[in-house]
């Protein structure tokens, strides 16, 4: 209630209350001083059904002083101050005025020239602060506004099922009879409605690539891998970009469940630096084999210097074979060891092959369920995604990590003692 930067967005799971504590805030500025603000959603309608039910049943005291006045489609203060009501299916009302306060229910609805038009029209004055408050439910990890709220231009606000009094009770410190049952039906929900609606989870959905993915089921404690269980690695070249490199290990026994354990992943390092931070992750482990990305086993002309591979090799990584690169083998070879077997009575008859150290692998655990099919090319994920470059290295690292285990090898003789 009393932060005055520029920018707000509360996010998190359905019904958590952000949508009212939104609405209080632009009340009780109101009443207070006479302000120009605004109540909007994408479409003009939806606001009917929805925050104005919480505006006039839950916000507003009973006598509030507030009146509504059809013709302007505005909420009038005794002080003075307004609070209209728009759209951006019908922008005019909103270019024409100038505010101090604007709440946006929804605002992974707006496109960013929407957010953009809203934030120049924070100009009114009337208030020390000027500020745009947003609601949403968490959408796909490459959305435009969590972006915005990554690079710092926006304030994210996480909020719990346990913010809201109707859901949870502070003062006997548990559940309400409400609660309990509302939160009872927000879990018979699925896949990503589940990871956001329920956990508040900024997931992929539209064109989602990996829908077997779970991190109920895919993502497992950590635990003392045996010595005698083989260790391999993968690495997906880059500079600019992130360079990653996976740990793999499997149990070679019964099911043979594959598992991810270790995670490298930065930019900006040269080959050397990157060769140096693998080797000193692993200390004292066997890792037998080092699949790498086939680009690294490029010639480079420019003053003779040797491949990206041969400058790994030359600083103590042994055991290195290129990866293969046929994408759209490699994803379903992902696809395949992500698969959840069947579940019979409630109950996972086994796990899926592939399987994640819990807290150890987080960018390959953020970036796999935001892959999302290619419009052009369905069995590939796409380049980009809301125009920008989609962060696929550590699933590409997964790809070649898991297609190095799945099929034959390009050097036979490092693989075949790996897999025995």
């Amino acid at each position: 209630m009393s932060y005055r930067g520029r920018e707000v967005l509360l996010a998190g799971p359905a019904g958590t209350g952000k949508s009212r504590a939104a609405l209080e805030k632009v009340s009780f500025v109101a009443y207070h001083v006479p302000i120009r603000a605004a109540i909007v959603r994408k479409v003009r309608k939806s606001l009917t059904q929805a925050a104005l039910v919480t505006y006039e049943k839950k916000v507003l005291p009973e006598p509030s002083g507030v009146r509504f006045w059809t013709e302007d489609q505005e909420y009038r203060y005794p002080n003075g101050a307004v609070v209209a009501l728009a759209g951006l299916d019908d922008p005019e009302k909103v270019k024409s005025t100038e505010f101090d306060m604007i709440y946006v229910q929804e605002a992974t609805e707006l496109d960013q020239l929407d957010w953009e038009l809203l934030v120049s029209r924070l100009r009114n004055g009337v208030l020390s602060y000027q500020q745009i408050i947003a609601d949403c439910n968490p959408a796909d990890p490459y959305h435009w506004l969590k972006q915005r709220c990554d690079r710092g231009e926006c304030l994210l606000l996480d909020t719990r099922h346990e913010d809201n009094p109707l859901l949870f009770d502070h003062a006997a410190g548990g559940w309400t009879e409400f609660g309990e049952q509302y939160l009872k039906t927000l879990d018979t929900l699925t896949g990503y409605l589940y990871q956001r609606l329920r956990l508040g989870q900024w997931v992929a959905a539209d064109g989602m690539f990996f829908t077997e993915w779970n991190p109920e089921v895919h993502v497992t404690e950590p635990f003392d891998i045996p010595d005698h269980w083989p260790r391999w690695t993968s690495t997906d070249y880059g500079f600019a970009a992130p360079w990653c490199t996976l740990w793999f290990t499997r149990d070679p026994e019964g099911e043979r469940p594959i598992y991810v354990y270790r995670e490298r992943y930065a930019a900006g390092l040269r080959d050397e630096e990157q060769a140096q931070q693998i080797l000193g992750a692993e200390q004292d482990e066997h890792v037998i084999a080092r699949v790498l990305d086939p680009s690294m086993f490029n010639a480079r002309t420019e003053q003779n210097r040797p491949s990206i591979a041969t400058v790994y090799a030359n600083a103590g990584l042994l055991g290195i074979v290129p990866g293969f690169n046929n994408r759209r083998t490699g994803w379903a070879v992902v696809r395949r060891a992500m698969a959840i077997p069947e579940v019979k009575l409630g109950q996972l008859v086994r796990s899926p092959r592939l399987r994640l150290f819990r807290g150890h692998c987080p960018n390959l655990e953020r970036t796999l369920p935001a892959m999302v099919h290619d419009p052009l090319d369905p069995e590939d994920v796409a380049d980009k995604l809301h125009g920008q470059k989609t962060e696929d290295h550590a699933p590409d690292a997964l790809r070649y990590g898991l297609c190095a285990e799945a099929g034959p090898a390009q050097d036979e003789t490092v693989m075949e003692v790996a897999w025995g």
